[in-house]
């Protein structure tokens, strides 16, 4: 067993055609071409440029659409999810991981020069720096933050450690993780990972070489932990590639290699109306985001505690189910407005004490702008569930932004479902529907289910959402359907809630401490009575006791 030792290699500065050149002077191998042809299909099925970064979204469409393909895909296929046998391994210090590479040939892993050459004779220097890396990433994914490790495969690969493979994956992917079984979503399997033997192509320049290869064992192998332990969802490969691209940087935060995807066109910031659950080889990596805002927001082992639920589950419940089981209950829907406000402070907008951290190296949220020239501004389209979308309304020397969240969870998993809006924006308040937002402006938001969407109005004086007043109640009308929630705005941290029917019948009493929400502070109801029923459809009479004062209103309340 070879001592493993970590190589720093240089880079260099060119553009994306040199770095795809470079890639395709060295011949294709097999796996290459295999993963040429499910890069094509899943680029026919999106339209849109694979960056590059893990195969597992190419892989799970072709593995979900089995029955479906082509001979030729079948083959490539199959030739993916095989394990190739290299000319030689290192085995880590500790024991846990077994590299495969080659010396000689197409599939041999280099070091890079300064000029980004690869450097002969330096395969095993590159397959010692993987393991020394690879090593760390155990030591932060598993050690210290509690992730259970990967399950053992017994003898494949040649003994019981877990099998990383080198080889040329052509300009398509960092790396993959592959299943050793496969029958319906949501059962665990063994896997082997794959990794580029070079990453030459990898752009920026800053990033070529080493830097590529420690984000990508840190993503790879958290895949590895999520199919052993909780299951793979072909069909929800979202939110694998959501927690692995998080987990990359959070193994290695200064490499900052999701911010590539962050800027390409078709990213969250250029395509935030794109569903939560599409993963199309683009947008799920730029949502890595998003689990930087569920454990900065919610804490650290969030992330963690979502997976947890999803064995049995797939990830869009068990999402909405940890956070209804936080100490500070929330849901899914809350939390995805929340992350649409997020994704505004952005660039120069940043404020990396409440938001991300990093914000100011994002990009700006793509927003079209209107002048209101007239009494009013209308925008009629519609919006896809767990999707977002931005409008700019200049009036005078004001800019006020709508940022409008379609927070429908119940869709149907990836569907493209949209719903219709209208929403219009007056400098007079023409009726009742109408509610002021900053810059001495009103708006109305027409939709069929006014609890399936959030609207933030953000000014000089910062972002609201729902109803701002107390007396108020949001979502109105409330369906009080699994993990919804109903919220009464209140301007104190505690107080006592009653709830009555219109016959001033008491249904629900308690002591609440609010809870900050959608930028104000709230009480919050999920629709049952003190004897733990859910309430019949209604109006209702909220009663809040605070100190010194009461504020009371209504809401409607309709069951489904």
């Amino acid at each position: 067993m070879r001592p493993a030792r970590l190589i720093r290699s240089a880079v260099i500065i060119a553009g994306c055609a040199a770095t795809f050149a470079r890639a395709h002077a060295q011949p294709a191998s097999p796996k290459a071409e295999a993963y040429s042809i499910l890069f094509s299909r899943l680029k026919g099925e999106t339209g849109g440029v694979l960056p590059g970064k893990c195969g597992l979204t190419a892989l799970a469409s072709a593995i979900h659409a089995r029955n479906s393909l082509g001979a030729g895909e079948r083959r490539a296929l199959g030739i993916v999810q095989a394990r190739v046998e290299r000319q030689t391994s290192l085995v880590t210090q500790d024991g846990r991981f077994k590299f495969h590479f080659d010396t000689t040939g197409t599939d041999a892993p280099a070091l890079l020069d300064s000029a980004g050459n690869r450097l002969a004779g330096t395969a095993r220097a590159f397959a010692d720096s993987a393991a020394a890396i690879m090593e760390h990433v155990y030591q932060v994914e598993v050690v210290g933050l509690g992730w259970p490790a990967p399950p053992q495969d017994g003898m494949l690969g040649g003994g019981p450690e877990y099998d990383i493979y080198i080889l040329n994956l052509g300009p398509y992917f960092y790396g993959v993780t592959t299943p050793d079984e496969f029958s319906a979503d949501g059962e665990t399997s063994t896997t082997f990972i794959e990794i580029h033997n070079d990453f030459a192509f990898v752009t920026p320049a800053k990033n070529r070489g080493i830097p590529a290869l420690e984000v990508t064992l840190a993503h790879e192998f958290h895949h590895a932990i999520q199919i052993g332990n909780y299951g793979f969802w072909s069909n929800d490969v979202w939110f694998h590639e959501i927690t692995s691209v998080w987990m990359e940087d959070v193994v290695y935060h200064g490499v900052n290699d999701y911010l590539n995807y962050l800027f390409a066109g078709g990213s969250e910031f250029f395509a935030p109306g794109t569903p939560l659950t599409v993963a199309n080889g683009l947008i799920e990596y730029s949502r890595g985001i998003f689990g930087k805002f569920v454990t900065k927001y919610y804490g650290h082992d969030t992330m963690r505690h979502v997976w947890e639920n999803a064995r049995g589950s797939s990830p869009l419940p068990a999402l909405d189910a940890t956070l209804r089981a936080l100490p500070s209950a929330t849901t899914l829907s809350v939390a995805f407005a929340e992350w649409a406000l997020w994704n505004y402070y952005t660039g120069p907008r940043a404020d990396t004490s409440t938001y991300y951290s990093e914000g100011a190296l994002f990009p700006v949220m793509a927003e079209p702008y209107y002048e209101l020239t007239s009494p009013t501004q209308q925008i009629s389209t519609s919006l896809s569930c767990l999707g977002a979308a931005y409008a700019g309304f200049v009036a005078g020397t004001d800019t006020v932004t709508v940022a409008l969240a379609n927070v429908n969870a119940a869709c149907p998993n990836g569907a493209q479902t949209s719903s219709p809006y209208t929403l219009t924006v007056s400098r007079t308040q023409i009726d009742g529907t109408y509610r002021p937002i900053p810059g001495n402006l009103y708006m109305n938001l027409n939709v069929a289910d006014q609890s399936s969407w959030i609207a933030w109005t953000i000014g000089r004086g910062g972002a609201v959402a729902g109803s701002a007043g107390e007396g108020t109640a949001f979502p109105d009308p409330f369906h009080p359907v699994a993990g919804a929630l109903l919220f009464m705005p209140a301007g104190a941290d505690e107080g006592t809630v009653a709830i009555y029917s219109s016959g001033m019948e008491l249904v629900y009493n308690g002591a609440l401490q609010t809870q900050l929400r959608l930028g104000q502070r709230v009480f919050a109801w999920d629709g049952r009575t003190n004897s733990g029923r859910t309430a019949p459809t209604g109006v209702y009479v909220f009663v809040l006791s605070l100190p010194g004062r009461r504020v009371t209103g209504k809401f409607a309340l309709v069951r489904q």
